[in-house]
């Protein structure tokens, strides 16, 4: 019977204080790149490659979990189609500043500079070329694992080298896919975004024909700002 009692005492549950698993660091540096087709380049709604297909190319390095620097690149003619001037068909954009998240939440704030190398100004309307830089912030929120929300804040004081102020302001949503394929390498996702762009000057015009009796006239129309949205299908691997 004692012998029996130590084997009943020893099936008894031995609480087992648990042991904390402390995440490892971040790594000091890291270093991402990536290619992606298009159907049609577009940058705040208007096409900037006539409506065609785009490949594009990314590298960035994070410093610190904190710290990027990244490089983009892509074909496009919107310079050769802006009222008729330059020459440029790149488009190569140097980007910098602090990322970092906190749980479901990341802040981006930072600054890009476009370039178009080879580009020059035919018509004036820059002193050298179109190339201009802009400031930026972007905060996200991951509300449930199928639904990111953002925006994105941007401002110049030299929009597309006008030297007209320009203030961006655009909302996003991305919602991922199941994963398919072996392995489920290949993701997918949905994505929109609706935003606006301020122009602060009149060095954006349009013309508009009018008929006045026997006549048409052309009137000169200002744009100090304009809406776009998007909708579109995005894939990973």
């Amino acid at each position: 019977m004692m012998f029996a009692g130590a084997a009943s005492a020893a099936d008894m549950a031995v609480p087992v204080k648990a042991v904390a698993v402390v995440p490892p660091p971040p790594p000091v540096w890291d270093l991402a790149f990536g290619v992606t087709a298009t159907s049609d380049y577009l940058f705040r709604g208007i096409s900037q490659t006539n409506n065609n297909p785009a490949i594009q190319g990314f590298a960035e390095l994070q410093l610190f979990d904190w710290v990027y620097f990244n490089v983009w690149a892509s074909n496009q003619n919107w310079v050769e189609n802006f009222q008729d001037g330059g020459n440029s068909s790149l488009e190569v954009d140097f980007a910098g500043g602090l990322r970092h998240t906190w749980g479901a939440f990341t802040l981006d704030v930072g600054g890009v500079y476009y370039t178009y190398p080879g580009g020059t100004d035919s018509v004036g309307l820059s002193s050298t070329d179109y190339n201009y830089w802009e400031i930026y912030a972007k905060p996200s929120y991951v509300v449930a694992p199928w639904l990111t929300l953002g925006a994105n804040l941007y401002w110049t004081s030299d929009m597309y080298a006008t030297g007209t102020d320009g203030t961006a302001l655009s909302l996003t949503a991305k919602v991922p896919l199941p994963a398919f394929g072996p392995g489920g390498d290949f993701g997918w996702y949905l994505s929109g975004e609706y935003g606006y762009q301020w122009l602060s000057s009149s060095a954006y015009t349009y013309d508009v024909d009018y008929v006045v009796g026997p006549s048409i006239v052309t009137v000169q129309e200002t744009i100090n700002g304009y809406s776009w949205w998007n909708v579109g299908v995005g894939f990973t691997y």
